[in-house]
């Protein structure tokens, strides 16, 4: 009894150990990742490099250079016998010769004989020059002042009388300032018409009148009495009571002009002065009144006396210093 369940015992253990070693070896066989000669690895997707990409240079075309040879003249021969063209175009009467090439010497020339060629009744080719063009500056208009624009702005003939006041309140003017009107004047007087006529008068001690009746215009009267103007002080006496503005303006109604120039100060040489509500009444029958003064402000008695009558007269005023003369 004893040896069977020994026999038993051993077969029991060694069923197990059977089946242990089969299980460990299919244990192995389905996990591979416990298999020590197993590698773990993690795939990743591969970006690939940016190429760029280089355009193909275009071939460069060969271009062949035209070159000329300016050292020797083009030379036309002409064999016709065509007679002369209404050109001038002369066809040679025969064909030029040429030497034969039958010489061994190379620094003599080789080419055609001179021949002379008779011309009859050919006509002259002339020289021409040619001159570049130069475009001519157009005419510029000449600047006009604000005097021959108030004459311009009056229409048909016009009468004008220019005044110049040189009594004693303007013999401390600067020479400058009264050169400057009579140049404006003056310049007035190129743009006159020829229906137009004109006179000058200035006053000081002395009422000085240029001419006894309006002048014409013509390019005579103009220079003459431009001249007049440019030395008009050395015209007049200083010495003496002065004439009154006002008074003059009454001498110069007399003549029925159209416009009055008049340049002056405005200040009245009368011991009790004028009425000033009754100023314009010296504007009558002297047309419009284009007053100009120099060294003074608009509020200053004597620029308000020559507004006044420029104003009563349909005239203007003109501070030639405080504007520009255009």
């Amino acid at each position: 009894m004893k040896s069977k369940s020994s026999k038993a015992l051993l077969i029991s253990v060694l069923l197990h150990v059977g089946v242990g070693v089969l299980g460990l070896f299919y244990w192995f066989g389905t996990h591979p990742q416990r298999d020590a000669a197993s590698i773990n690895a993690m795939f990743i997707t591969e970006e690939k490099p940016k190429v760029r990409r280089i355009p193909r240079r275009k071939r460069v075309q060969a271009t062949q250079k035209r070159t000329r040879d300016v050292s020797q003249p083009r030379l036309k021969i002409l064999t016709s016998n065509q007679p002369p063209s209404r050109r001038g175009v002369v066809s040679a009467a025969e064909p030029a010769p040429f030497q034969p090439f039958d010489t061994n010497d190379l620094s003599e020339s080789v080419g055609p004989t001179s021949t002379s060629v008779e011309l009859d009744n050919v006509p002259r080719v002339q020289k021409v020059i040619e001159r570049p063009f130069k475009k001519r500056p157009k005419n510029k208009e000449r600047p006009k002042s604000r005097l021959v624009r108030f004459i311009e702005a009056q229409e048909g003939p016009q009468r004008i009388v220019y005044c110049v006041d040189l009594s004693t309140s303007m013999q401390n003017l600067p020479p400058r300032k009264l050169k400057r009107i009579i140049d404006l004047m003056r310049d007035s007087l190129t743009f006159l018409e020829p229906h137009d006529s004109f006179n000058i008068m200035a006053f000081s001690a002395e009422l000085v009148v240029y001419q006894g009746d309006f002048a014409p215009v013509t390019e005579q009267t103009v220079a003459a009495s431009s001249n007049y103007l440019a030395d008009i002080q050395s015209q007049i006496h200083t010495k003496g009571t002065d004439h009154d503005m006002l008074t003059a303006l009454t001498e110069i109604a007399k003549t029925s002009p159209t416009i009055v120039v008049l340049f002056s100060d405005g200040i009245p040489t009368t011991i009790e002065g004028p009425d000033l509500t009754r100023v314009g009444e010296h504007a009558t029958g002297n047309g419009r009144i284009f007053a100009m003064g120099t060294g003074m402000a608009p509020n200053f008695p004597g620029a308000v006396m020559l507004k006044r009558l420029a104003t009563v007269s349909e005239g203007d005023l003109w501070l030639v210093d405080r504007a520009r003369i255009r």
